[in-house]
């Protein structure tokens, strides 16, 4: 089974490759995240223009060792490169989409326990309560503290 992933250059012995991947689609902070995964088997160059990310992977260690006597090919390392690179952008996505929730949970339980002198500012109450949540709704912040 042949497996093609986007732009990839190997070098002649297989023991390096160099991977375009373009920035509208993986951020260099992804890419980064993605590349220190595999920092114990893999050394990374990166280069960058102004439209791709240009990443060099080679393998730390070609030939079989004591220590490692079973070596992966660097084209077998590929799949799990793109997986680590996908996954990494997703989480980026998804931290900057829930920046604001993780800000207000810390912000909250900073300011319930009373290490913070000041309450920050602004409004704990839950904007889906404020507008008639039902009994039925998944979820309803209280700011009751009697537990009522």
């Amino acid at each position: 089974m042949s497996v093609q992933f986007g732009h990839v250059e190997f070098n002649d012995q297989h023991t390096a490759a160099t991977i375009a991947i373009d920035k509208k689609v993986y951020s260099k902070p992804a890419v980064l995240r993605a590349c220190y995964w595999f920092g114990k088997d893999l050394y990374f160059h990166l280069n960058e223009t102004d439209e791709l990310l240009t990443v060099t992977v080679g393998l730390r260690v070609s030939s079989p060792t004591l220590d490692q006597p079973n070596v992966r090919k660097i084209d077998e390392w590929l799949p799990d490169i793109y997986d680590a690179l996908l996954d990494s952008q997703l989480r980026v996505e998804i931290q900057a989409e829930t920046a604001g929730v993780r800000e207000l949970i810390i912000a909250k339980a900073f300011a319930e326990s009373g290490v913070l002198e000041d309450p920050p500012p602004g409004t704990f109450e839950d904007p889906v309560a404020r507008g008639g949540a039902k009994p039925g709704d998944l979820i309803s912040i209280s700011t009751n503290k009697s537990g009522e």
